[in-house]
Formats: C-alpha cells, structure tokens, sequence
C-alpha cells in the first residue's frame, strides 16, 4: 500500500508540475509565477514529490504542519477562483484562466489542473492518506503568514511598478484604495483561518479511534497509531 500511497502523491505532483509547464509556455515567461495559483501549486508539487519519495522510501513523511499549510493554501486557490474570480471582473486575466475553445470535454487545460483537479486530489490526499491528529489550532494562525505576505508583495510590487498592474481586484489598490485593501485583506483572512480551523478540526475528528482505524486499513496498515 504505500507504494500506491507514494504514486498517488506523485500524480498530484505531476498534475500541478504539468498545469505550471502549461501557464509558462503560454506566457512564455516568468510572469505567471506573479500569481498565488502558481505560487501554491509549485509548493505542492515540491512537497507531494518528497512526500512520495519518502514514502517509498519507508521514511516519515512531511511535517504535520507543512503539510496542512500546502493542503490550505491550495484549497484556497480552488475555492478563490471557483468562487469569487471564476464569475468575478479582474484586472489581469487569472492564471490558468484560459479555455481550450473547440476541444473534446476530456481535454484538461491548466485552469482544470490548476484550480480543481489538484486542489481535489490534495484534499483526498489529506483525508485518506494523512496521519491525523498532528495539527494543532494554532497552525491556523501561522498559516496566514504567507497570504498576508502575498498581499504585502503585490501591493510594493504594485506601487513600484504601477504599469504592471495587480494580479487580482481583491488587491488592487489602484481600484480598491489602501482602505479598501485593508477591508480587503481582513475578509479574506477571516476566511483562510476560517478554512484553516476547518482543516484542524477534521485533522482531529479524522484522527479519533473509529475513523483511524478505518482510514489505517485504506493505507493498507494493521492497525491504527496510538
């Protein structure tokens, strides 16, 4: 079983590996890295490939920690843009967002690896082949310090080179104005903690006897953690 726990993780890693090769080659530059979409889909591809390493090499995995920080942040580029920028106005285009007019229903672009089959594949990952009961509340918390930074860099980024714009209009400040970007800024990390207490808290209800039993056999383990 973890040989097929090790392989499952790698398919993660390639989707996202596969998603980021498509968005650069259409950019044909480094431009796409300006959005979080690219920015948490190359963490994840980093960790799930050390994840799968590790666990064909029968050595313990990613940290509790790191890992539900990569599981949060790329739900948060799923839920984001399936929900507020899929229907939403943009300034710039989000990355991935482009459609493959003309093809056949099973041709995936970038956006479906991108914004739905990783952040889906993640979350299954994290339900059925994580140990649990390794997060603790306050990992909510810390894990804010990267999308508060995210909004920290597009902002200088913004303001230093105005021509280039702002990547999404949740943090324009050309639009919203630094009042705006603060409301802005506090809804949305209302949000992530929100999402993040979420995480934790299925962390631990995962991670109670009954269902670690069960989630142990699907891992193909004898019996549960203690």
């Amino acid at each position: 079983m973890p040989v097929a726990v090790g392989l499952y993780r790698a398919v993660v890693a390639l989707a996202a590996v596969s998603g980021i090769a498509m968005e650069v080659a259409r950019a044909e530059a480094l431009r796409p890295f300006v959005y979080f979409t690219l920015q948490s889909n190359s963490l994840l591809a980093v960790c799930f490939a050390f994840a799968a390493w590790s666990v064909w090499q029968g050595r313990d995995s990613l940290p509790g920690g790191l890992k539900g920080a990569v599981t949060v942040y790329i739900l948060i580029t799923g839920l984001v843009f399936n929900f507020v920028l899929a229907d939403g106005p943009t300034q710039v285009s989000p990355a991935g967002a482009g459609e493959l007019v003309g093809e056949p229903w099973w041709v995936v672009d970038s956006s479906d690896l991108l914004h739905t089959v990783v952040p889906v594949m993640a979350a299954a990952d994290f339900v059925l082949f994580d140990r649990h009961r390794r997060l603790r509340w306050f990992h909510a918390v810390a894990w804010l310090l990267y999308p508060l930074a995210y909004a920290a860099f597009t902002t200088v980024r913004g303001a230093v080179f105005p021509a280039v714009g702002y990547p999404y209009s949740f943090v324009d400040v050309s639009v919203l104005g630094y009042d705006g970007l603060v409301r802005s800024v506090l809804a949305y990390g209302a949000a992530f903690l929100a999402l993040g207490l979420m995480l934790v808290a299925a962390d631990r209800l995962l991670g109670a006897p009954a269902p670690e039993r069960l989630l142990a056999r699907v891992r193909g383990e004898r019996s549960a953690p203690t």
